[in-house]
């Protein structure tokens, strides 16, 4: 029975391979046909897109990358189409913007790149199914689009920064000759928050859109003020002028005019706040410009106050009067600012310089007993025979200047100070002067006669000398007296001779002219100090010879009378003088110890000849020679 089953299931299997040979057969070759088909259909794609891939319905089957970007592309520009219109309701202004500025864009390489991906994945199977359901059913893919906010953003405000302008206060542009008034404009600020918000929509919507701006106007904190604008022009409108409402003389300083010009860079304008919050202009005056300006007047207003002068009564002991004291003057330059921002808004165009009265130190009512003038403490005499007339002249008229003086404690005196211009018309006579070295012919020959003489009496009295200079070369009719060294020449305004009042009591300088003796004395009145002056010297040092005949000067003066010659100067040796002063206090002791020195060129003959003359004709010099007082 075993056998019999045995052999019934081998013939059904020999049955069973006979009848599924063929299904087998057939189906093997389906599968290496469809693999066939395969192989074939990703040939024919290589680098392509697979059949049935769309984006937005835009067939890209077989397509290139490159292809497909350009259909893309063509397929969707709404992007870069001006498809947004902004529109300004103030100015009327429009803008058209793209949906790419707004911050739009299709990202066309990243589809392209989702559209190849599709039949091509890792697994067999899938990119097997996408493949087939690609090119069964097709498959359709989403674009990639950002939206870039950020770049939103920076749209919106690169269109205010175009809009938007602030507001401006009513203003004055003070820059020019004339001021100018600005009155206020309203400002303009874009609401970006609510244009955002109406541009959001249209663009994810892919749809053109025109969007009115919402435009705030802002107001000033100023929007008018004609008010100072007003005052203002009247401030700068005309020119102000100074006077001096009681001028001295008609010399004294003429009106000056302040231009409307100058007033206008003066003014400043400035916004405050009122107690109620509100704002205002006010207007002010550059009050360090407006000083400066007016300082400059200052020198030409000043007066020094002149001090009486006296002479002292020796039998009396008391001062009589010779010139009453005259008040000085200057420029109160604050009394006059104030006196100005005062008036210059007003109608009133004229402005007096206020000035203040300076009283003198010694007036007219001054006594002896005030001043300490009790005594004469020094005096000095020089002589001047043999002088022509119009060097006598000349050290009269010099002298006079000089007549009561009143120098006060500590004060420095200065000789050109109180000799002041020297002129034909101011009383002097032309004669021979000692310039650079050299006599020449020239207007008040004889002053240095006054100051040497003034030099000594300061010497003699111990007062300390702060400056002396002597004559270039040694005039021996200055060796009368205190001898050789003690000359001082003065040359207003380059040379002068000072000496300091050291003392506590006011000093007072007289002089005398002795008509009868050629004489000049200065006489200084104070009170004693209990001082005593040593002079030694003089002492002589670097002694030169006299030049000789062959040395003479002759020089041609043609205001001299035909055939004359006329010898101003005489043959000097060259020598340098010293003098020592030690001056003693009332105990003894020294307070000043010191040696003057002076250098004295040698200097030749000179002889001035006129019309008609021969230089070197010594026949013509006038045998007398005793005229040699210069």
């Amino acid at each position: 029975m075993q056998a019999v089953l045995q052999a019934d299931y081998q013939k059904l299997s020999r049955n069973l391979s006979y009848f599924l040979a063929t299904p087998l057969t057939a189906l093997a070759l389906v599968a290496i046909g469809l693999a066939l088909w395969v192989s074939s259909y990703q040939q024919a794609h290589n680098g392509r897109i697979y059949t049935g891939v769309s984006v937005w319905g835009i067939d890209l089957s077989r397509k290139t990358p490159a292809e497909a970007q350009a259909a893309l592309a063509a397929a969707f520009p709404y992007a870069q189409e001006k498809s947004i219109t902004l529109v300004d309701p103030i100015s009327g202004q429009t803008w058209q913007k793209s949906p790419a500025e707004m911050g739009l864009a299709l990202q066309v390489e990243e589809t392209v790149q989702a559209a190849m991906a599709v039949g091509r994945a890792s697994s067999p199977a899938q990119w097997l199914q996408e493949l087939f359901g690609a090119w069964y059913y097709g498959r359709s893919l989403a674009p990639a689009i950002i939206f870039d906010e950020s770049q939103l953003d920076s749209t919106v405000r690169e269109l205010a920064a175009s809009i938007e302008q602030p507001a401006r206060s009513a203003s004055f542009d003070l820059s020019g000759e004339v001021a100018r008034y600005i009155p206020g404009q309203p400002g303009y600020r874009l609401d970006m928050a609510y244009l955002r918000e109406q541009l959001i929509n249209p663009l994810l919507d892919f749809r053109r859109a025109q969007i009115e701006l919402l435009v705030h106007e802002v107001e000033p904190a100023l929007m008018d003020d004609t008010a100072v604008a007003s005052q203002i022009q009247q401030m700068t409108s005309n020119p102000l002028t100074l006077y001096l409402e009681k001028p001295l003389d008609a010399a004294d300083l003429k009106p000056v005019e302040l231009s409307a010009a100058e007033l206008n860079r003066w003014l400043r304008v400035t916004m405050t706040s009122r107690p109620d919050g509100t704002l205002q202009h006010e207007v002010l005056i550059d009050e360090n410009a407006a000083r400066a300006w007016l300082s400059q007047y200052a020198d030409a207003l000043y007066r020094e106050p002149v001090r009486a002068r006296f002479y002292f009564d020796d039998d009396t002991r008391e001062l009589i009067l010779v010139a009453p004291h005259i008040n000085g003057r200057q420029l109160n330059v604050e009394a006059t600012l104030r006196q100005l921002i005062a008036q210059i808004g007003s109608s009133n165009r004229r402005i007096p310089f206020i000035v203040d009265e300076i009283v003198p130190t010694v007036s007219a009512n001054a006594t002896a007993v005030e001043l300490g003038i009790t005594e004469l403490i020094t005096q000095s005499t020089t002589w001047f025979y043999g002088s022509s007339d119009a060097r006598k002249h000349n050290i009269a008229r010099s002298a006079a200047n000089f007549f009561g003086i009143v120098i006060a404690p500590y004060e420095e005196f200065s000789f050109n100070k109180y000799l002041g211009s020297i002129s034909e018309a101011d009383g002097y006579e032309e004669g021979m002067i000692i310039v650079g070295g050299v006599t020449i012919r020239g207007i008040g020959g004889g002053i240095c006669q006054v100051s040497t003489t003034l030099y000594q009496a300061a010497f003699l009295g111990g007062f300390p000398i702060t400056e002396r200079w002597a004559h270039g070369y040694w005039l021996d009719y200055y060796n009368d007296g205190q001898g050789p060294g003690m000359d001082a020449t003065v040359y207003s305004p380059i040379v002068d001779m000072r000496f300091i009042n050291n003392t506590p009591y006011h000093l007072l300088i007289e002089n005398y002219y002795d008509t009868e003796n050629e004489a000049l004395t200065f006489k200084f009145y104070s009170t004693s100090m209990g001082r005593r002056v040593v002079k030694t010297g003089p002492e002589f040092f670097n002694l030169t010879e006299t030049p000789g005949q062959e040395q003479d000067r002759w020089v041609f003066d043609p205001d001299l009378e035909p055939g004359t010659v006329l010898q101003i100067d005489w043959a000097t040796p060259g020598v340098d003088v010293l003098v020592k002063r030690t001056v003693y206090n009332a105990n003894g002791d020294v307070i000043l110890d010191e040696s003057v020195y002076s250098n004295y060129i040698p200097y030749p003959n000179t002889f001035h000849y006129g019309p008609g003359v021969r230089p070197y004709d010594y026949s013509l010099v006038p045998p007398d020679t005793r005229n040699r007082r210069r």
